[in-house]
């Protein structure tokens, strides 16, 4: 039976094609389900990420600044510009945070179609990975069915899925680099291991520390095997391209930041009060802490260590724990889960819960150890290296179970759902006031709308409101001409209150209120007339549904938040924490009150600021069906997480279908000058 790799056969005298037909597997190999299986998850993925992202739920960190980065650097703006403001690195270039090398094999694709490219780049690497993994497999275990049950395994790993429908990273290169380099491994072809070893080394310096594990992993199995004198030179080269790798991507960082370390608020809370004041910590300095405080060590270890245990469990369970029993996997975990186990907290749990794209640093490692163990016991055990049809089809079943308990247990490996169509019509709109912001105009907008305005050389995003801050105390306050935001597009993330939050003591005043239509606000510097509509003359109202409010005792049937029973000053509903700028609004509660007598039931307030103090309130007597009250209010000031709520007065039935807040003037101040006169 020919295999893919007998393409590498040397002295054919046969002609370029026919050697190429020669290379094609044969008619019924299973080599050639696997290449469908690959093709089938290369197309899957690709349309479902393209839908993600038509419906902007991808995000500016990990797809819009890859997009701003190549498109800044082939435009001649910058080497790598990312749209981040990060106080470490002004200079704007991605090298400041991250050095990878090998993300530049993706800039000629993007330079000539750069419409969605990225996510289909992403896709066709992580396929391709499942076919060089299967090669791997079928090599190293001498039995296509058991190299098909790892495949499987893998193809359908839920935590790969969570990182494959995640935007866009470099990382996606590790897998199908670190298979081949192991390949090449066990074929002594030395130049090629080293080749690809340092194509991994080179796509992110944090691979570097797994990859250190795994190489001590590889001289422990060639010593056990008595291979270590022929293994050595190509182990000790290794080692080498480590330290060039290491040093390489320091002095890279170095040159393009101005600090190093990671953000205080990522570290594991039993270790924060050691580091409060400190804008970034060193690998260097927490170990120091830990160190001189041993007990630290076991309380930061031990820090939520449920949820670490349940998903590394789970994280595990796709290869039935195989990996935990090989040197090569074992070694190349330990760094990564001593780093997120000791050092990361809650605010970074994706660390711990193998969460958005770090499945990709450590998946090829647990698969090459899972292959090693299985070589180790199909050397043992005959039934192993050539099992039955019967006794694969259970296999394949068992897997496949296995992935999926794996997939629930680990929250459905992070893997997201693409929202409904009907909404299409509220991002039509959204697409209209991005095109309505010129564009070369500087912008700065919401998380998973930046994608979207990416290529536009003055483009940028809020990380977190943190973050920007401290950019903004050390360098310069950052002014851009527009602000673009919106409430409803993916309501329960908080990028547009991001925005919000940083610029809340400029809106109103640098910045008015320019376009507002359906939760969409765009905000200019300096504008000081009449509000917009988007796609109409007039603004239109904002409207809160009961979906977007937050439930005190309140319960929600139907679209709607009921209470039926409870006690005088129970909060029943409140939210949804929007930004409102100076001006007089009325607010319209649609609100159902049943009750006896006529003493108030229920009283609707609006809210806001810090201390969400009461702006103005109606109280509403039992009502004779569904009912709208007003609530009219100014405001001279820009205030962020406005509240509307529903605060019981007395016994009854009280329901909330939604509020509608109408903008009906700008000068606040004004207008309350000329009521009084």
């Amino acid at each position: 039976m020919s295999r893919l790799t007998e393409s590498l056969s040397i002295g054919s005298t046969d002609s370029l094609s026919d050697r190429m037909l020669d290379s094609l597997p044969e008619r019924g190999s299973p080599t050639w389900y696997v290449l469908a299986l690959a093709l089938a998850l290369f197309v899957g993925f690709s349309i479902y990420t393209a839908l993600m992202h038509a419906r902007f739920e991808t995000t500016g960190a990990d797809l819009g600044a890859y997009t701003h980065m190549f498109s800044s650097t082939l435009d001649g703006e910058g080497w790598l510009q990312h749209g981040k403001y990060r106080a470490s690195h002004p200079s704007g270039s991605y090298w400041g945070a991250h050095f990878s090398l090998t993300l530049l094999l993706f800039m000629p694709l993007f330079a000539l179609v750069p419409s969605d490219t990225l996510l289909v780049a992403k896709s066709f690497v992580l396929a391709a990975s499942v076919v060089v993994l299967w090669l791997l497999a079928r090599d190293r275990l001498d039995s296509d069915r058991l190299a098909g049950v790892v495949t499987v395994s893998y193809a359908f790993n839920p935590f790969l899925w969570s990182a494959w429908s995640f935007d866009f990273q470099e990382q996606v290169l590790i897998p199908p680099f670190l298979f081949a380099a192991y390949y090449c491994y066990q074929k002594d072809r030395r130049f090629l291991f080293l080749g690809f070893l340092a194509l991994v080394l080179f796509t992110n310096e944090f691979v570097v520390f797994p990859t250190i594990g795994f190489i001590g992993g590889l001289f422990v199995a060639a010593a056990i095997a008595g291979r270590l004198r022929k293994r050595g030179p190509m182990i000790l080269g290794a080692g080498v391209l480590v330290v060039v790798a290491r040093v390489a991507s320091s002095a890279a960082i170095d040159y393009y930041s101005v600090f190093g370390g990671l953000p205080t608020y990522v570290v594991a809370e039993p270790l924060q009060p050691f580091i409060q004041g400190m804008g970034r910590v060193s690998i260097v300095d927490l170990a120091m802490t830990v160190l001189a405080n041993p007990m630290l060590l076991i309380d930061s270890a031990t820090f939520a260590v449920a949820d670490k245990l349940l998903f590394f469990a789970a994280f595990m369970l796709p290869v039935a724990f195989l990996a935990l029993f090989d040197e090569l996997s074992l070694a190349a975990l330990a760094p990564y889960l001593g780093f997120a186990w000791v050092f990361t907290g809650e605010a970074k749990a994706v660390y711990f819960e193998f969460g958005a794209h770090y499945p990709l640093y450590l998946l090829p490692f647990v698969y090459i150890g899972a292959i090693h163990a299985l070589r180790r016991l199909s050397g043992r055990f005959d039934a192993l290296r050539w099992p039955s049809r019967s006794t694969l089809a259970g296999l394949v079943s068992a897997v496949l179970v296995l992935c999926l308990v794996s997939g629930a247990a680990s929250g459905g490996g992070h893997l997201a759902v693409p929202p409904p169509a009907d909404d299409d019509d509220h991002r039509q709109t959204l697409d209209t006031a991005i095109d309505s912001i010129p564009e070369d105009a500087s912008l700065i907008a919401q998380n998973d709308i930046y994608p979207h305005v990416a290529t536009r050389p003055n483009a940028s995003f809020i990380v977190s409101p943190g973050t920007f801050s401290a950019y903004e105390r050390r360098w310069q306050n950052v002014t851009p001409e527009y602000l673009l935001l919106d409430t409803q597009l993916n309501p329960n993330a908080p990028w547009a209150r991001a925005v919000q939050q940083t610029y809340a003591d400029r809106l109103g005043d640098e910045y008015g209120l320019y376009r507002y239509q359906e939760g969409i606000q765009i905000f200019k510097r300096g504008y000081d007339g009449p509000v917009q509509g988007v796609t109409q003359s007039e603004p239109g109202a904002r409207r809160y549904d009961a979906a977007s409010m937050a439930t005190g005792t309140g319960e929600r049937a139907d679209g709607t938040i009921v209470s039926d029973n409870g006690s005088a000053g129970d909060y029943l509903w409140f939210g949804p924490y929007d930004t409102l700028t100076p001006g007089s609004y009325t607010a319209t509660f649609r609100v159902n009150a049943s009750g006896s007598g006529s003493d108030p039931v229920v009283t609707v307030d609006v809210a806001g600021g810090d201390d969400h103090g009461r702006i103005a309130s109606e109280s509403i007597a039992p009502t004779d069906g569904w009912r709208n009250v007003t609530v009219d209010f100014t405001i001279d000031e820009t205030i962020t997480d406005v509240e509307f709520r529903g605060i019981r007065e007395g016994s009854g039935r009280i329901a909330l279908d939604g509020v509608r807040v109408n903008y009906e003037s700008k000068n606040a101040t004004a207008n309350a000058s000329a009521g009084s006169a």
